[in-house]
């Protein structure tokens, strides 16, 4: 293989690493582009990384990345989600945020 092949794949690589591990996030700009059923407000706060009462799952994976652990209750009144994030958690309720701790 040639060098500048490897190169190129160590790049496309590290650029995936990245995107996946949260060091790339898109823009507001992009985010609007990609969900315009979303405010211009959500998508910068998304972009800024912040969290807040009311914001989606989708929202938070976005926001936040994805979980260390997932905890799940599931009832008649639907499914509660605990995400844990170190010392912080989110909940959800119905795919909703309804409350943090931190």
């Amino acid at each position: 293989m040639g060098e500048l092949k490897m190169v190129a794949i160590v790049i496309a690589l590290a650029l995936a690493l990245a995107f996946l591990f949260g060091g790339l996030r898109p823009s507001a700009e992009e985010l609007r582009a990609d969900h315009p059923e979303w405010s211009a407000l959500h998508c910068q706060r998304i972009a800024d990384r912040q969290i807040w009462i009311g914001m989606t799952d989708d929202q938070a994976r976005l926001s936040v990345g994805y979980p260390t652990r997932v905890n799940r209750s599931v009832g008649a009144w639907g499914v509660h989600e605990q995400w844990v994030y170190g010392y912080t958690y989110l909940y959800f309720e119905g795919g909703i945020l309804t409350s943090w701790q931190d």
